[in-house]
């Protein structure tokens, strides 16, 4: 009995782990950012959604790289997506422009990142189960969207151009379909100059881009997040123009038996 004990205490420390706390502060600072909303801090919050998507980051390669990765861990993290992907980034929106629309079209584009982030995050789960985890992305990842949300507002709010706001209607559909979608989008690089090829590219533009970011990140953060859209995007058509194999661009891919893609 006693030997039946100590065993149940060993298996549940496990689920209290180093990534699991950078899990823990990715939930914190979407529900942080959620309170900023309501409190009509705009850009408090928008700053709190990236943050969010920083612990979010960490905690991944953290788990990879100390061999803490499991299962638990990929449902906790993206159970915490929801909050600070999801739901922080639609209710943002909401209050700080779709609300005017006429009802319910601003209800309903504003509920479209928390609906799409948490489509994302369940195909994200089922095919890495399946098949792993993958270099790059199917689909735009629910926290590029949100950051991408967080740098409009943050972007707005130093321009001071209440028209910008309108381009909401179509940013907010758009990257929401695009996480539906099965364009793959790049994921992290590995931080190796040694390594050559593409992966060299990744690194240097993204060295490139935490540099101009340290130095402006006002005015950095959403042109960055809208050229990595842009490049996913044209970097499709181009597979497609080159009848390249599983070149396709879905919205809600069907999901078949037989095989799984990876996410």
């Amino acid at each position: 009995m006693m030997k039946s004990g100590k065993k149940r205490v060993r298996r549940k420390s496990t689920y209290i782990t180093v990534p699991n706390v950078f899990t823990a502060l990715n939930i914190f600072c979407g529900f942080l950012a959620v309170v900023q909303i309501v409190n009509a801090n705009y850009v408090n919050a928008a700053w709190l959604i990236f943050l969010a998507t920083v612990f979010d980051a960490l905690d991944g390669r953290i788990a990879r790289a100390t061999g803490q990765s499991n299962e638990f861990g990929l449902q906790m993290d993206s159970l915490g997506d929801v909050i600070s992907a999801g739901l922080a980034p639609a209710l943002l929106v909401h209050q700080i422009y779709l609300y005017r629309l006429h009802p319910p079209v601003g209800l309903i584009l504003a509920f479209f990142p928390l609906l799409f982030a948490a489509f994302r995050l369940a195909r994200y789960n089922v095919y890495t189960m399946q098949q792993g985890k993958s270099s790059d992305y199917l689909g735009l990842p629910a926290p590029s969207a949100a950051v991408t949300i967080a740098g409009f507002v943050i972007l707005h709010n130093e321009l001071q151009w209440e028209p910008m706001l309108s381009a909401l209607v179509g940013i907010v559909p758009l990257i929401s379909l695009l996480m539906a979608s099965t364009i793959r989008y790049d994921g992290i690089p590995n931080f190796n100059l040694k390594e050559k090829g593409s992966n060299r590219v990744k690194l240097i533009v993204t060295l490139v881009g935490i540099l101009a970011f340290l130095i402006t990140p006002r005015y950095v953060l959403f042109p960055f997040m809208a050229l990595y859209i842009i490049f996913g995007i044209v970097k499709a058509v181009v597979s497609i123009l080159r009848q390249e194999p599983d070149a396709d661009i879905t919205i809600i891919a069907e999901e078949r038996k037989d095989s799984y893609p990876t996410p």
